[in-house]
């Protein structure tokens, strides 16, 4: 079995919800990116690190069935950054705000 790395969880504190936002973020892909290729599929798997392991969001493939899925897995990759990147703009965003906050507390200061 073949297996790419697409992408993971914004790694909150509460593994249901990950594993929602998982779900939610591969439904997406799959709706971006159209039918997969035979023997293809987007799902969770597991990522083994030194401390144990972790869900990740993967392309996988019976080797068997089908060569390496390189034009889907591209597919799947930028789908994946669209999903993810509001989160991101939000984050830089809500920092760019706290630092405008505190500049704006040092002049009133005085």
């Amino acid at each position: 079995m073949g297996r790419e790395f697409i992408g993971e969880s914004s790694g909150g504190q509460d593994p249901e919800a990950d594993n929602l936002e998982m779900e939610l973020a591969i439904k997406y892909i799959k709706q971006e990116c159209g039918e997969p290729p035979r023997g293809v599929d987007v799902e969770v798997t597991r990522e083994d690190h030194e401390l144990g392991s972790y869900p990740v969001i993967s392309v996988v493939w019976d080797d068997f069935e089908t060569e390496y899925p390189s034009d889907y897995i591209g597919k799947c990759i930028e789908a994946f950054e669209r999903f993810d990147t509001p989160a991101e703009i939000h984050e830089r965003y809500r920092e760019l705000f706290e630092i405008q906050r505190e500049i704006q507390k040092l002049f009133e200061r005085y």
